[in-house]
């Protein structure tokens, strides 16, 4: 598998939907759709179950992400290190949104970016059926949610009891 058809797959593996990880990975729908064909073919067997109301890892997708998933993510991060680095950032805020529109956000973002000019911001969209997973498991480090937010493990601001 080429390093590209690797990323394809982990997205989608991840987003679970063809229109939101072409948009992730600044490619067309039918890029992602010939990428995981292609796999399929090489592997023999289909990584994915889809309709036209959702995505799905079969349990051979579900395993080949399992094994992937090390070096997809490592792949990711030095990736993204690197190209902080050249944008003289070292340090990223991943932040959890369920409304993919930021630019709401917009006057925030720039004046933390201001104040932190060494800090890049990163935006993940988390979805409806898992708002608050992201934050549990630490693939974001803060997440923007709708008040009152109703779960034992989490807090909805610093000083709140």
């Amino acid at each position: 598998m080429e390093p590209r058809d690797i990323e394809i797959f982990g997205a989608l593996a991840e987003e679970l939907h063809f229109g939101r990880t072409a948009e992730r990975l600044h490619v067309s729908p039918s890029r992602v759709s010939q990428a995981i064909k292609k796999q399929e073919r090489r592997i023999g067997a289909a990584l994915f179950d889809r309709s036209s109301r959702r995505v799905e890892l079969t349990p051979i997708g579900c395993r080949l992400f399992e094994d992937l998933q090390p070096m997809y993510h490592g792949m990711r991060e030095g990736i993204d290190r690197a190209t902080r680095a050249a944008r003289g950032k070292t340090q990223v805020l991943r932040i959890g949104m369920i409304n993919a529109n930021h630019e709401d956000l917009r006057p925030l973002l720039d004046a933390f970016e201001a104040r932190r000019p060494t800090c890049d911001l990163n935006i993940r969209y988390v979805g409806f059926n898992d708002p608050f997973g992201p934050i549990r498991t630490g693939a974001v480090d803060v997440q923007v949610a709708w008040l009152p937010v109703r779960e034992a493990d989490l807090t909805a601001h610093p000083d709140a009891g």
